[in-house]
């Protein structure tokens, strides 16, 4: 059976070509690459190495043993290297990844092949994330992959893998294509056969039924071989092996009644088999490439062009075509693709997906507007200053795509079960058809063979990542972005919520109500205007908001922000410093004072609300049984007044902490949720068991918290709750569908209630059954 099964994985799908006739080599030829002899759908060339290795190199000359070994040049090695801020080498698309065993297989590509130190396989994207030593062989590695059954196609970092995803469901469909044309046809010639035609007839009809299925054998039923070739050489086993095994028995069992002229011919249920198995795993690949594929820049600025400002005139220029230096016109309601310096004198934006909230904010000249902001004003003027995978938002779609190479807890438990699954399928079919054969040789061959199909985990092995990729999906519609599925199952487990007061609890938008004195001269506000005008502190944002209609001064110089204290200037030979005021204020208000030669010119109050949901969100957790606390650096009489406001004990609000303080505060209690800001408490978002951001920069608050919110308020943090709950119970339940219908299907087969042609038609059933939960459950 080893030898049937490996000599018609080695088959390539050229020999169907040939057979086919002289036509299609010259269509082939027409829609083939013009270097490497690839599919490339009538473009010269099927990438853009292609061309620049025909271009710049010359001639393909592949080694026989290895048609990768160019990979090992150079010039192509650069071309398909990964940005440096990623924690692998190489993208590798693996066409033909359908199940977790084809995962599991992948990831243990370092054992077979030196100089691989790492590969992890994303079932949702078909890809394996490569990280090669220094002296490897990338040739070596993809030779790797294209040995176990797969068709490797390397990316580079501008490629789409939507692409990709194109030219596996066209190959897909091909085969299914074959198979179901040839399926059908058996199927007519059979009909007359089960209407009681006899003699030399029916066995002309069987005839037509045996060509009919040998493209089926020979090309469709391909992926199946390959698949089951590496069960058997790596000793594990995978979903593939019982459908190879089932349909060649099926093939050997007919096509010997065949030649002997005896009934029990199964070509119809044997190609009906395979056609509906295909079909099934086609579904099941459009669900994984829609839902389980993490969100890229392409789809979050499709389509989207800018005017590039080049000399006298402007050209339209694509997202991913702006380059450092490039100066864009940046219309009313575009959003920035990556960081620019703005150039115009002034521009309102909306910072929402980096600080989760709605209201505007007003930038001067020469400050730093990060990629990802949305336009709010008329038109500007601004410079690129990074390219857009080392802006803000590129590096968190950099950091969320290679956190989606991490396998959740409960997906590896489901694989692990899925691998014992088939082995207890596999070891109760042989001791019944052992057994059983002393009763009816015949009849437990049937019912052991309709035990594998039905019996078959491929629902059980997609269920938990489609449901898992669906869950944080559908958080990122909710305004919550997630490193990784495992945090579901820590919030499950949570008894203690930590949070920041300020800009947490409270709406962290200061706004102008006072100053003392009352009317402040229009000179003195102009000074504070140009020593304020590229700070990116609150309060700065505050006063440039509420003396938008005045210029600032012009001649302010050497100023300079220290951290933490304020900002200083010089006007002529006068020093103006705006520090902070300390004084006892009511509620959540602070103060500035500015200061002329270390003299008191006047004080500013801002006011800090309380949001308006913070009581509302504090009860609803009291009411899950969760203990909550407030910890700031703020003033403690304000944390405590901020405490009361909320409902939070005020044993439990603490005030004057460090960020060393929180973190060892937080230190002594367990399954602990801290919710702060992503820069200032970073070192307690990371050491929390989960760790929430609703402030601050995204990139650099998931480099320490596991969830960023990127909608104003509270709200999302319920909204997150109610969604792990909800994941729980759609896992649940499709685990429980999943295992109820594998022992009520096996119980079926044992007791010959279902045949094995029942038994393919059930198989695809339940896959498209576990589907429509996940997708029900989720919606």
């Amino acid at each position: 059976m080893t030898a049937i099964i490996a000599n018609f994985a080695r088959l390539p799908d050229n020999n169907l070509k040939h057979m086919l006739g002289a036509v299609h080599m010259e269509l082939d030829r027409q829609l083939n690459c013009k270097y490497c002899q690839s599919p490339s759908d009538g473009a010269e060339y099927c990438c853009e190495a292609c061309k620049v290795l025909d271009t710049q190199v010359g001639p393909l000359n592949l080694a026989e043993a290895n048609p990768f070994a160019y990979l090992d040049e150079p010039q192509f090695k650069a071309l398909y290297k990964q940005d440096e801020s990623k924690d692998y080498d190489y993208l590798i698309f693996a066409e033909g990844m359908h199940c977790s065993s084809c995962v599991h297989l992948l990831e243990k590509l370092p054992e077979f092949c030196p100089g691989i130190l790492e590969a992890r396989a994303n079932f949702g994207q078909s890809t394996i994330a490569v990280k090669l030593s220094k002296d490897a062989s990338l040739a070596k590695a993809v030779q790797s992959i294209a040995e176990l059954g797969y068709t490797p196609k390397i990316l580079s970092p501008e490629d789409n893998i939507q692409e990709k995803y194109k030219e596996e469901n066209r190959t897909f469909l091909k085969r299914i294509a074959v198979a179901g044309f040839c399926a059908g046809n058996i199927m007519l010639f059979t009909i007359p056969i089960y209407a009681g035609l006899e003699g030399s007839w029916a066995h002309v009809f069987n005839a037509v039924g045996l060509a009919l299925f040998l493209p089926i054998l020979f090309y469709s039923a391909i992926p199946f071989y390959q698949g089951s070739v590496n069960a058997l050489k790596f000793r594990m086993m995978n979903v593939d092996l019982p459908i190879t095994i089932a349909m060649l028995s099926g093939f050997v069992f007919s096509t010997w009644n065949f030649i002997q002229k005896q009934d029990g011919i199964y070509y119809d249920s044997t190609a009906s088999f395979l056609f509906l198995i295909l079909s099934a795993r086609y579904l099941l690949k459009r669900v994984q490439q829609n839902y389980l594929a993490p969100a890229r820049m392409q789809t979050y600025f499709k389509d989207q062009t800018y005017e590039r400002i080049e000399d006298s005139h402007t050209s339209l220029v694509p997202w991913n075509q702006i380059k450092m230096g490039d100066r864009i016109l940046l219309k009313q309601g575009q959003t920035l693709p990556t960081d620019c310096e703005l150039l115009s004198e002034q521009a309102t934006v909306d910072l929402s997906l980096f600080n989760g909230e709605s209201l505007p904010q007003v930038y001067s000249a020469g400050m730093t507007l990060l990629g990802g902001t949305q336009l709010l004003s008329e038109s500007v003027t601004v410079r690129a200053v990074s390219h857009f995978e080392q802006s803000q938002i590129g590096k968190l779609f950099t950091d969320l795509d290679q956190k989606s190479y991490q396998k959740s807890d409960f997906v590896s438990l489901t694989d692990r079960l899925s691998q014992r699954l088939i082995a207890v399928v596999f070891g109760l079919a042989a001791v019944f058809a052992i057994l059983y054969s002393f009763v009816n040789p015949f009849e437990a061959f049937q019912r052991a063979l309709a035990l594998i199909v039905v019996a078959c985990p491929c629902a059980l092995a997609f269920g938990s990542p489609l449901t898992l990729g669906l869950a944080v999906k559908k958080a990122q519609r909710l305004g919550i972005l997630m490193k990784s599925a495992n945090t579901f199952e820590k919030i499950l487990n949570l008894k203690n919520v930590f949070f920041d007061k300020t800009g947490t609890l409270t709406e962290g938008n200061l706004t102008l109500v006072k100053s003392t004195p009352e009317a402040l001269p229009v000179s003195v506000q102009q000074i504070v205007l140009a020593l304020e005008a590229h700070s990116h502190h609150p309060v700065a944002f505050a006063i440039r908001k509420a003396w938008s209609h005045l210029p600032a001064a012009k001649n302010v110089s050497d100023v300079q922000e220290i951290l933490g204290q304020g900002v200083r200037g010089y006007v002529g030979h006068d020093l103006y410093e705006v520090f902070p005021y300390n004084t006892a204020l009511p509620g959540s208000q602070i103060a500035i004072e500015v200061l002329k030669n270390h003299r008191s010119l006047c004080q500013i109050f801002f006011a800090d609300r309380m949001r308006e949901d913070s009581e509302q969100i504090v009860k609803q957790l009291q009411a899950r049984g969760l203990h909550t606390f407030l910890i700031s650096g703020d003033k403690t009489f304000r944390a405590k007044d901020a405490a009361q406001r909320c409902n939070i004990p005020l044993q439990n609000a603490y005030g004057d902490l460090t960020p060393q303080a929180k973190f060892e505060l937080i230190k002594n209690y367990s399954n602990t949720c801290m919710i702060g800001d992503g820069a200032n408490d970073s070192l307690s978002l990371q050491n929390a068991t989960v760790g929430i951001a609703v402030k601050g920069s995204v990139d650099l608050s998931l480099q320490h918290a596991d969830i960023y919110f990127t909608r104003g308020g509270l709200q999302p943090l319920m909204d997150l709750f109610a969604l792990t709950e909800k994941t729980r119970n759609v896992l649940a339940r499709t685990l429980t569908v999943s295992l109820v219908y594998n022992c009520l299907g096996g119980a079926a087969a044992l007791l010959g209630f279902i045949n094995p042609m029942m038994a393919a038609i059930l198989m695809p059933i339940s896959s498209v059954l576990i589907v429509l939960t996940s997708l029900w459950g989720m919606r």
